[in-house]
């Protein structure tokens, strides 16, 4: 199409996104062709000031319009031009909702636990509502500031950040000073903390409670009674639950995890599927705290990254490093030879904010033919894509390959330890997708054709070490933090990554 065509289908509404990339091109480089696009903006501002031309109906008698009237409209009709052009020239995606969150608390430190709601873990942020603890320890902190310390089998309504419910079973309450007021209500009475610590038995619609500090105001059938340091309110022949008992056993716990992960690690080491295997942990015998060793078996020097910005921090657990990308410039380096038929990308990942369009997991320099790309879109999906371009398709097209999952970052799973992974095929051309283990999307490309090479080469991790010429969205480091990143020559099967999911999470 000619620049008038392409104008004309702008003013229209009928342009389509690749004659919408030609026509901005055009108006960016040549003054004449967005001169040419005032000229007809004006023309058809005009004509919408005519409601039977607008309608496709010429009127019987067409009245003139004196050149001062006409004068008057000049401005606004300047003004509607500049206007529409501005909306042609600026990027056209819609601004994304605000992220919200309707919780009142959160699941803060769980020890063999195990709820009624199959999938809560650590972490999650709590609506109000009923939780049913079948065994173990589990931790709520309430916006308010008040914890409850909850022993299973235990069932815990919780009401509002200032309030809860105890159904049955052994909680410990905690309130600061900055919760005070905070209820909690249990079979019989009503408990208003005052800025204490108190531990409540509710057992066959029977509650009993203790005061470890402070002072607590129970109200029950008879006056409101005052209960201070070591007083009992009710009986109960079970003892009350102590509050240091969570934290010990939740260090110990972490131990025997972080043991378990480090065994079934070194025995992925030896998986002859592997191209690179990245845990971010120092060898005593690295002279420098920049290198990110690559532990896959036999040894390849020639895969070992080089951390360039990112600074050590705490990984999964306290025993663990992981490295933190939170600037531009911060990445690991790598250049990973070979030319595969299939590929499995694998990491452990806590994101802080997907505050870009793209934010990158792992990119290949530029974009060539054979290179996929692994990265968080802005809606918070995965993203999987890989390129090959003809050698005819022009190179504003969209030859590449992409996938996208549903969202699976929100506000509620920021700021904690995800497991990613994706797998392709290249004679199938199926991408799949998972998140904590679980299978998030499965798709295969209108564009895919079988047999084609899958390379990376110099490439990085957490970020676009060399973005294609006048990208639109050239800046793409990762908000967050990696501790673990795995790339294999095949595609692993769900139970693998299930396993993979199972062995690696914190709890």
């Amino acid at each position: 199409m000619n620049l008038k065509s392409l104008i004309h289908a702008r003013l229209d509404g009928e342009i389509t996104p690749e004659q919408l990339a030609q026509l901005e091109e055009l108006l960016r480089e040549d003054w004449q062709a967005r001169r040419l696009y005032l000229e007809l903006a004006d023309l058809h501002a005009r004509l919408l000031q005519q409601p039977q031309i607008a309608a496709g109906r010429l009127p019987k008698k067409v009245v003139s319009v004196s050149s001062q009237t006409w004068k008057s409209f000049l401005p606004a009709l300047a003004a509607a031009a500049v206007i529409a052009l501005a909306f042609t020239l600026w990027p056209h995606d819609s601004p994304l909702p605000e992220a919200t969150s309707n919780g009142v608390a959160m699941l803060s430190q769980t020890m063999d636990a195990e709820f009624e709601q199959n999938s809560m873990r650590s972490g999650d942020t709590l609506m109000p509502g009923r939780i049913k603890l079948t065994k173990g320890l589990a931790q709520i902190e309430f916006f308010s500031g008040a914890t409850a310390l909850v022993e299973g089998a235990a069932e815990i309504e919780v009401i509002s950040a200032w309030e809860a419910r105890c159904v049955s079973g052994r909680v410990r309450v905690h309130v600061p000073p900055a919760a005070k007021g905070f209820l909690m209500h249990a079979p019989g009475m009503k408990l208003e903390d005052l800025g204490t610590e108190f531990a409540l038995n509710v057992k066959n619609d029977s509650s009993a409670v203790h005061v470890f500090e402070g002072e607590v105001i129970a109200h029950t059938n008879l006056a409101p009674t005052s209960l201070t340091q070591g007083m009992t309110l009710g009986n109960t022949t079970d003892d009350f639950l102590r509050i240091n008992e969570l934290q010990g056993l939740v260090k110990e716990r972490q131990a025997h995890r972080f043991a378990d992960w480090q065994a079934w690690s070194a025995r992925t080491e030896k998986d002859p599927r592997l191209i690179a295997y990245y845990t971010f942990k120092h060898r005593p015998e690295d002279q420098w705290d920049r290198m990110v060793n690559n532990l896959a078996q036999p040894p390849q020097e020639q895969r070992h990254g080089g951390a360039v910005g990112a600074r050590w921090t705490q990984g999964r657990w306290p025993e663990k490093e992981a490295l933190e990308f939170k600037r531009p410039g911060d990445r690991v380096r790598m250049n990973l030879d070979g030319t595969y038929a299939a590929i499995t990308l694998a990491c452990w990942v806590k994101v802080d904010s997907v505050d870009k369009k793209y934010n990158s997991l792992l990119l290949t320099d530029g974009y060539d033919n054979g290179e996929p790309h692994w990265q968080i879109y802005e809606d918070g999906s995965l993203m999987f894509s890989i390129m090959y371009r003809p050698a005819s398709a022009p190179k504003g097209g969209k030859p590449n390959q992409i996938y996208h999952s549903n969202p699976v970052f929100t506000a509620d799973s920021l700021g904690r330890w995800h497991h990613l992974a994706v797998t392709y095929n290249n004679q199938s051309g199926q991408v799949i997708q998972y998140f904590d283990g679980q299978e998030v999307s499965r798709e295969v490309s209108a564009l895919h054709q079988p047999g084609r090479d899958i390379s990376l080469g110099p490439c990085e991790i957490g970020n676009w070490g060399l973005p294609t010429a006048g990208h639109q969205f050239p800046i793409r480091n990762l908000n967050g933090a990696i501790d673990e990143f795995a790339i294999y020559s095949a595609v692993l099967s769900a139970e693998e990554v299930k396993a993979m999911f199972e062995t690696g999470k914190v709890e």
